[in-house]
């Protein structure tokens, strides 16, 4: 890709080729700017409602468009006129960084118990909303819009405390119930 092509130009080009396909875009660098406009070091400040917003895109040039406009505010002409490869870099590095946003809220999953399993906790999946609703009753928030302003990586940290003291609450349980068992056998067997 020549440095200095238009992401427009090279869109018309793009969509015609395969060559979009072989570009491995999750493994680009991050560029210093796109149109302009400075791009972030990390998507920590990235808000839950931005990551929702991402998460959406599903057509391949539509994608380009909203990442640019979602992350750095840029609008369709100002992203069609900046540089290709700055463009196709930030995108690919935005959609690396999310793929391992979404793997770190995946290990946030705890380990159901098979108690918890016959009790019908793998049906408790509400999805999005349920972790907005989390977190909105977690911080006392009353109107769930106002969780879209939060950076993800605070609700990430929250989940994750929140399911680690979960796991540490059910081993604590476990070895409670063991030790009465234990006394109680003791007792029982004088």
């Amino acid at each position: 890709m020549e440095k200095d092509v238009s992401f427009k130009e090279w869109l018309a080009v793009a969509l015609m080729s395969e060559q979009t396909a072989m570009l491995g875009m999750e493994t680009m660098t991050r560029p210093e700017e796109v149109g302009g406009v400075s791009t972030p070091e990390n998507l920590e400040s990235m808000t839950i409602g931005q990551m929702l917003d991402l998460s959406r895109l599903t057509d391949g040039r539509q994608m380009f468009y909203k990442v640019c406009e979602i992350l750095l505010g840029l609008d369709v002409k100002q992203t069609a006129n900046a540089r290709a490869v700055d463009v196709v870099r930030f995108v690919g590095w935005v959609l690396g960084r999310v793929k391992e946003i979404n793997e770190l809220f995946e290990k946030t999953k705890g380990n159901p118990s098979p108690e918890e399993v016959r009790a019908g906790v793998l049906r408790l999946h509400f999805g999005v909303f349920g972790m907005i609703d989390w977190y909105a009753q977690r911080m006392g928030i009353t109107d769930h819009e106002a969780v879209m302003s939060v950076p993800w990586i605070r609700i990430y940290r929250c989940l994750d405390m929140d399911n680690k003291t979960n796991e540490y609450q059910k081993r604590l349980a476990k070895i409670r119930e063991d030790e009465y068992r234990r006394k109680n056998t003791l007792r029982s067997g004088k």
